[in-house]
C-alpha cells in the first residue's frame, strides 16, 4: 500500500491518534476500530495500526485474518508495504500479533522501528490510529509519545478511573504535552459521563498541573457486544445504534485536527469543555 499509494500533494503528513486507557477491559479496541471506520466513511485516508504487542485484537473485531503482522516486520520476514491489510469501510489494519511472545517483550529498538514505521506511513493518509495496549509499560507510552493527539478511554469504574489517572500521571512525568481527550466509555447517562470527566479533571489539575481535554461519551449499548459477536464494528452491523451515534459526534469533534499537516505542538492542550447536560 505505502509503494501504491500517493503521498498528499500539499506534503502534509496524517494526524496520529493513540487510543489507550489505564485498565483492561474498558473498550478500548472496539471504540478504536469504529472510529477508523468512522473516519474512512467521511473520506478520510484512515489506517489503525494495532501496538498492543502481542495480544493483538482489533483485527478480530473487524474480521480480518491477517496474513502477516508487525511481528513478520520486525522479524526482517515482510515489508510494510505486505502487512498491510484492508478491512472494513477501506480502512487499512496494522495487527501486532496475537499471543506472540516475542513482540509482548519487544525491546526499545523493536518499539523504535514500529514508530519509524508509523511516521513512513504518515504521507500516505489522513488519519492513523494507534491502538495501544493498557496500562504505563514502554510498550505503551512510547506509541503515546508519537501521537500528535490521545484519546483516553475510562468507564465509570473507580479502577478504571485510578488507572486512566495512571497512565496519564506518567506519561506527564515524562514531559509529554500535546492534548489528551477523554472519553467515558460504557455510561448509561451524561451525568455519569459528566462525573467521570470531572474526577479525572480535577486530579489531573491538582496533582499533574495539566489540563484533559473533554472528548464525549460513548452510552452503555447492547449492540457493540453483538457487534463483537458477529466479528463486525458495530457502525457497520448497526448503523442505526444509539453508540453509532454517539461515534458520529466523537469523530465530528476530532475532525478539526485531521489535515493540520504537522505534529502538534508540545504546548498547553485546549481547555476542557463541560460534558452537555444532555445529549
Amino acid at each position: 500500500m505505502v509503494e501504491q499509494a500517493q503521498p498528499s500533494a500539499s506534503g502534509k503528513r496524517a494526524t496520529i491518534f493513540a487510543v489507550t486507557s489505564g485498565k483492561g477491559g474498558v473498550g478500548k479496541t472496539s471504540l478504536s476500530v469504529n472510529l477508523a471506520c468512522e473516519f474512512s466513511r467521511r473520506g478520510h485516508r484512515t489506517i489503525i495500526v494495532d501496538t498492543d504487542l502481542g495480544l493483538a485484537n482489533a483485527h478480530i473485531l473487524a474480521g480480518i485474518k491477517p496474513a502477516r503482522t508487525l511481528s513478520d516486520y520486525i522479524d526482517g520476514k515482510a515489508e510494510l508495504a505486505d502487512i498491510i491489510e484492508t478491512g472494513p469501510c477501506k480502512v487499512k489494519f496494522i495487527t501486532g500479533g496475537s499471543g506472540v511472545k516475542e513482540m509482548a517483550n519487544l525491546d526499545d529498538n523493536g518499539r523504535a522501528r514500529i514508530c519509524l514505521a508509523v511516521e513512513e506511513l504518515a504521507p500516505f493518509c489522513d488519519v492513523i490510529l494507534l491502538d495501544t495496549g493498557a496500562g504505563v509499560s514502554k510498550g505503551v507510552t512510547d506509541f503515546v509519545s508519537i501521537a500528535d493527539h490521545t484519546i483516553l478511554v475510562t468507564t465509570s469504574n473507580f479502577a478504571a478511573i485510578a488507572d486512566a489517572y495512571g497512565i496519564v500521571k506518567v506519561i506527564v512525568q515524562d514531559g509529554f504535552r500535546k492534548p489528551i481527550h477523554c472519553v467515558a466509555n460504557r455510561v448509561r447517562s451524561p451525568e455519569e459521563a459528566e462525573q467521570v470527566f470531572l474526577k479525572l479533571k480535577g486530579c489531573t489539575e491538582r496533582f499533574l498541573q495539566f489540563e484533559l481535554n473533554w472528548l464525549g461519551l460513548m452510552p452503555e449499548d447492547s449492540s457493540v457486544e453483538g457487534a463483537v459477536l458477529k466479528r463486525a464494528p458495530f457502525s457497520e452491523v448497526f448503523p442505526n445504534s444509539v453508540a453509532t451515534r454517539y461515534l458520529g459526534k466523537l469523530v465530528s469533534a476530532l475532525e478539526r485536527y485531521v489535515g493540520d499537516g504537522k505534529p502538534a505542538q508540545p504546548a498547553a492542550p485546549p481547555q476542557p469543555a463541560q460534558p452537555a447536560a444532555k445529549a
